[in-house]
């Protein structure tokens, strides 16, 4: 089976990388309805996003489909810390991932045959 790891790295400034985060949950959405093993982390910059999308207007909807069908992996914990979001993310229902000094293990990804796609 194919497997593909999606990273939103785009932090939540601008109009370009509101796009970024609207196409990492639509190409989740769509890899994962054509039967794609499909996973998304908020990584970097992307953790604002984590933090945002539970109550954004027009992105919530999307993300809480994603969240229900089990395809949001988690959020880089020491990302969520440096850009300030991690208190806002440690009780939500989306995991902190502290797998390599508080980073998602992208590198077990690659070994175990996930192809990544970073925004």
């Amino acid at each position: 089976m194919k497997k593909l790891l999606i990273v939103l790295l785009a932090d939540s400034n601008g109009h370009e990388n509101l796009a970024r985060a609207l196409h990492a949950l639509l190409y989740a959405k769509q890899a994962h309805a054509a039967g794609v093993s499909t996973k998304l982390i908020f990584d970097g910059g992307g953790t604002e996003w984590a933090a945002a999308l539970p109550s954004h207007q027009h992105l919530r909807p999307l993300y809480q489909q994603l969240v229900e069908a089990g395809v949001i992996e988690g959020v880089c914990e020491f990302c969520a810390k440096a850009f300030e979001v991690y208190d806002q993310l440690k009780d939500g229902e989306v995991q902190l991932v502290s797998e390599d000094q508080g980073h998602p293990n992208i590198g077990a990804k690659l070994a175990d045959g996930w192809q990544v796609m970073t925004l």
